[in-house]
Formats: C-alpha cells, sequence, structure tokens
C-alpha cells in the first residue's frame, strides 16, 4: 500500500471487517535496494493476517545486525500506514538536517569535498553513522563529466509525496509540538517558490549573506567543523523523538496497539533512517517502555554539545 493515508486504511479495514473479510496494510521503505537486498516493512490491519503471512514477509525483510527481520505488526486498522508516514517525516527532517549543515559549511567557506571530508571524519566515532550520512557524502563528491561538482547542476527545487504534510497535520491536530517535522515540509515548499527567492534576493542586493569565508580553517578538525558536529546530534536526536512522540500520541487516539520499540527496532535496516542511532533508540525504549521523550535517553550528549550548538548558530 505504500504511502496510502493511514485514516484511509481505518476506513478500509473496518468496512472490510464489517462483512466478515480480513484487511492488511503495508507500507514499504527500501526503495531499489530494498528490492535487491531486502527492505523494511510496516505491516497493520487484521492480526490473523498478519500471522498467516508473517513467515514470507520476515524472510523477505532486511535483517539488522542482530539478525532480527525489519518488520513487526504495529496494530489493527491503519497503524502499518501511519508508522510509514512517519517514517517518511523523519526521513524530511533528517535530510533538512544534513541539508543545512551542507549550507553551513558552504558559508565557511569549504567546497564540496571539503564538506565531505568532514562528513566522513563525523563517521569516525559511529554516532552520526547512517545510510543519509553516506549518502550526501556521495552527493558531495560527485562530479559530471566536465568535472564540475554535480551538485551545482541540479536545481534547487524539490516537491514531496504528501506523507510530511499529513505528519505534520497530524501532530498539530494531537498536540505534539514536532518543529523539524513542519520546518522540514515547509522547506521544501520553500523550494518550489523559484521565482520569488530569486526576486526577494535581487530586492535586497546588500543583505548580509553569513559569515566571512576568509582565513578560516577548512578542516575536518576546524572548530566550526567540530561545533557543527554537536548542532547536527542534537538536531537529529530532537527529530527521531518527535518522530517517535507522534507515534506515540496517535496511538492512542486511534488505538492501534502500537509497541513502539518494536516498530522502531524495524527501521535499523532496509530503509532510509537505518543508522546507529536506531541501535540505542530501540534500547532506551526497551529498557523503558514508558520513556516520556526519546531526549531523556540523549541527556548526557545533550548536555555536552549544548554549548557548540549555541556558539556554531551564533556564527552563521
Amino acid at each position: 500500500t505504500g504511502n496510502a493515508n493511514f485514516k484511509d486504511q481505518d476506513k478500509r479495514a473496518a468496512q472490510l471487517e464489517s462483512q466478515g473479510l480480513r484487511f492488511l496494510g503495508m507500507g514499504i521503505s527500501g526503495g531499489e535496494e530494498g528490492a535487491r537486498k531486502g527492505p523494511a516493512f510496516f505491516p497493520g490491519g487484521t492480526p490473523s493476517v498478519w500471522e498467516e503471512v508473517r513467515p514470507i514477509v520476515e524472510a523477505a525483510a532486511a535483517k539488522a545486525e542482530d539478525g532480527r527481520p525489519c518488520v513487526t505488526f504495529n496494530g489493527k486498522g491503519g497503524a502499518g500506514s501511519c508508522v510509514k508516514m512517519y517514517h517518511n517525516a523523519g526521513e524530511y527532517a533528517v535530510l533538512q538536517i544534513w541539508g543545512e549543515a551542507y549550507t553551513a559549511l558552504l558559508a565557511f567557506g569549504f567546497d564540496n569535498d571539503q564538506i565531505a571530508d568532514v562528513f566522513e571524519s563525523w563517521k569516525a566515532d559511529g554516532f552520526l553513522k547512517s545510510y543519509m550520512l553516506d549518502i550526501s557524502i556521495a552527493a558531495c563528491r560527485a562530479r559530471e563529466a566536465a568535472g564540475n561538482y554535480l551538485s551545482e547542476k541540479v536545481k534547487d527545487r524539490i516537491g514531496s509525496k504528501g506523507t510530511g504534510l499529513w505528519s505534520a497535520q497530524e501532530a498539530l491536530e494531537v498536540g505534539v509540538p514536532a518543529p523539524s517535522l513542519s520546518m522540514a515540509v515547509i522547506s521544501r515548499q520553500m523550494t518550489m517558490c523559484k521565482e520569488e527567492r530569486i526576486a526577494n534576493c535581487k530586492a535586497f542586493p546588500n543583505f548580509p549573506r553569513g559569515p566571512s569565508a576568509e582565513a578560516r580553517d577548512k578542516s575536518p578538525n576546524s572548530p566550526d567543523a567540530k561545533q557543527l558536529y554537536h548542532a547536527v546530534s542534537l538536531c537529529i536526536i530532537a527529530s527521531y523523538a518527535q518522530m517517535f512522540q507522534c507515534l506515540r500520541e496517535l496511538d492512542k487516539v486511534y488505538g492501534f496497539g502500537l509497541n513502539l520499540p518494536a516498530t522502531i527496532a524495524t527501521f535499523r535496516a532496509g530503509c532510509i533512517l537505518q543508522g546507529y542511532l536506531l541501535g540505542p533508540m530501540t534500547k532506551a525504549f526497551e529498557e523503558n517502555p514508558s520513556l516520556p521523550n526519546l531526549m531523556d535517553a540523549f541527556t548526557k550528549e545533550i548536555v555536552a554539545g549544548l554549548d557548540d550548538c549555541r556558539q556554531i548558530l551564533a556564527k552563521l
């Protein structure tokens, strides 16, 4: 069922079950790599259907490092599509964070290869190691045949599938503040206003353009790069915290029967969100299923990086 609206899935499930029929909705993430190596699946609907197809789906799913298949039954009705919706919202938010990190380093005078070197260095301690970091590095280094950076030729417009918008709307409706998810959607919408952006730039030719790029250390060990590392880390943690809080509140409203730790574990391989952080996040909710907010599980990292986060923001 791809990116179906979970409310539509709820209606279909209710209609079919009232007629004695069973329903299974299945969100899927993985793209071409998922087709080759196994995707992450997000099923929801009639429990008895899941039990019948479970062996097949688990065999087809990607496997995390501990061997667990990246699939779990998320609950009744549109639970699976709701999880897929917030998976996509998390994707939007984290991609936006990497885009803003790239833009910040450009403002400091780093070129694409230098930015890629910085991003590469951030994999050393494993904390930010992820599929999205890998593709960001590859995108920075990519060049066209003439030798120019490919990113300079890419049109700065990006659309959306609707799932990010639905996620932001649902967050507002259930009273969960999710600024990272919402701003990622708004940022995509802003890119589509190309003509307005160009006109505004022309209207303010002397507007300050950010920090001076002259005489700055442009190595991975520079103060700018180190401070930005902590800002990116905190923003990604906050984005996931918002995402999981939305799922928890919607589970209360719709009564899906969501097992949040098991759901988070399905993101660890096969999908665009896969990365190191999903491991400790899964563990945090397994150890304390009633954890008020994911931020509580990363207090040490947040406290250690907060001052650097403030300093880098003050420079931009």
